[in-house]
């Protein structure tokens, strides 16, 4: 048997043994969280496995990564039955706390992965999302993140790792970003399913039902139609139908009808509306939401297309760097364009250069430590910064240069129609500009400003310079 200390806080115990520290927590036993930045794992006791979700969720759902990417156990006797979501969310699972000691080499590599990653203050929700994502994949190498099929999940797929930043109704918000983390390289997919959402709430708990076309009551009934051969009569069973016995009698020339086949067939069926009696054939197909009791056309339903996800090396250099911001959040500051249009309008003044032998630039303005200056930030405050850089640079160039965000560290200028040593002189003003804003702003907060301003050359295509410009910033 070994030996552990426990120190009692708020009802709960920590297990020491050697170097190690665990949050043990047992059943209906909620820990303070914030205790858990403090401790190399936490042990979960198994014994209702809807307290067990929430504390797992509790702890991944967590803002600090100190906390959400903390290893969990679960301390459990017996393997759990159809609950992947919980499986997909811990890193293991021992049978008594004597077998602590089998998960330490787990919780060493873990933790050495996470003090390698650079974690910084998110811009928008969607990139602290994103951050979260390829930070947990990143700490326990999980390379592809499948949809696990999920009753308790409003999409009937859930990705746990992307469920635990959201509300049940809002789990169809997880796709968005999930695909614009792809748009960003972080991820790359492959298809998987396919599933059809409320296009009022989003959600795929549906009940599907046919319908009178008329008045969309599901109240019907259906009933087979008769083609009597000998006579021609066609109409619905009810009409061959006596009151005697159950025969079929035809009603136009009173035959009755013994065999199907050869006196007479079933072409199709007829439906009777119960609600307002009117009688058809084609019925509609009506899905009705069981969350927000939305009866509509199936039509009207909204495809989503269910993927499995990949962490590129894109994705994995971010978690280590930190990655602050998305394409969209950078593109929305005013004054700038997207990076997209900003490379067409290069291409543009290099094919103008041809006919003017003239003089472009391309300046790009680099913030060396962007990691540490944002984990210094809110996300309001990045936004701000944004804005401000991208202020002082417009006020310095002419109204009819470009500005654009490469990233959320680096920005591109076209300096058009100027020498270069203009725009090298001009580059250094707006750094000097740039730093004196940054001081006069925030206090203790050093921000290390890079530049490069080269020549347009039109003998190159547009993108190689943007290439070469960029290589040293990448």
């Amino acid at each position: 048997m070994k030996h552990f200390e426990t120190h009692n806080y708020k009802s709960n115990f920590v297990l020491e043994q050697g170097q190690y520290s665990y949050v043990y927590i047992r059943n209906f036993e909620i820990p303070p969280l914030e205790e858990i930045a403090d401790h190399d794992a936490v042990v979960i006791e198994v014994k209702n496995l809807d307290f067990v979700r929430l504390i797992v969720n509790a702890v991944r759902s967590n803002l600090d990564p100190d906390i959400y990417l903390t290893p969990i156990f679960l301390l459990k006797k017996d393997v759990l039955d159809d609950v992947p979501y919980i499986e997909e969310l811990v890193d293991g699972s021992i049978k008594s706390l004597d077998d602590l000691g089998f998960v330490n080499k787990e919780i060493d590599k873990i933790n050495i992965r996470k003090n390698s990653l650079n974690i910084t203050s998110s811009v928008s929700f969607e990139a602290q999302v994103i951050t979260k994502l390829i930070a947990l994949m990143y700490v326990r190498e999980l390379k592809v993140l499948n949809p696990i099929p999920d009753k308790y999940s409003n999409l009937y797929y859930s990705f746990p790792f992307m469920a635990i930043n959201f509300e049940e109704k809002e789990e169809h918000l997880a796709l968005k970003i999930l695909n614009l983390a792809e748009e960003e390289g972080m991820l790359r997919s492959e298809y998987f399913d396919r599933v059809y959402l409320c296009s009022s709430c989003s959600g795929s708990h549906m009940s599907y039902r046919e319908v009178c076309p008329k008045c969309s009551s599901s109240n019907t009934t259906p009933d087979d139609i008769i083609h009597h051969f000998p006579c021609g009569y066609v109409g619905p069973m009810k009409d061959f139908s006596n009151e005697i016995d159950d025969k079929l009698d035809c009603p136009k020339c009173n035959k009755r009808l013994r065999h199907i086949g050869v006196d007479y067939d079933k072409p199709s069926v007829i439906h009777h509306c119960n609600n307002c009696s009117h009688n058809f054939q084609d019925y509609n197909v009506n899905a009705k939401c069981m969350s927000c009791h939305t009866d509509r056309s199936v039509e009207t339903l909204k495809a989503h297309d269910i993927k499995t996800y990949r962490l590129t090396k894109k994705g994995e250099l971010a978690a280590i760097k930190g990655f602050t911001s998305t394409s969209k959040d950078i593109e929305d500051v005013v004054g700038t364009v997207k990076y997209d249009t900003f490379k067409t309008m290069l291409k543009y003044e290099i094919e103008r250069l041809k006919q003017t032998l003239g003089d472009s630039n391309l300046c790009a303005i680099h913030i060396g430590n962007s990691s540490q200056v944002y984990s210094k930030l809110g996300s309001e405050l990045q936004r701000g910064v944004f804005k401000d850089l991208v202020s002082v640079i417009r006020s310095n160039i002419r109204s009819s240069d470009v500005i654009a965000f490469w990233s959320s560290s680096t920005i591109v200028v076209s300096m058009n129609d100027i020498p270069h040593k203009i725009a090298l002189r001009i580059t250094g003003e707006m750094v000097e500009l740039l730093s004196e804003l940054i001081k006069s702003s925030f206090d203790d907060l050093e921000v290390n400003f890079e530049t490069k301003t080269v020549a347009l050359d039109y003998r190159k295509p547009h993108e190689m310079q943007l290439r070469e410009l960029l290589a040293e910033f990448d």
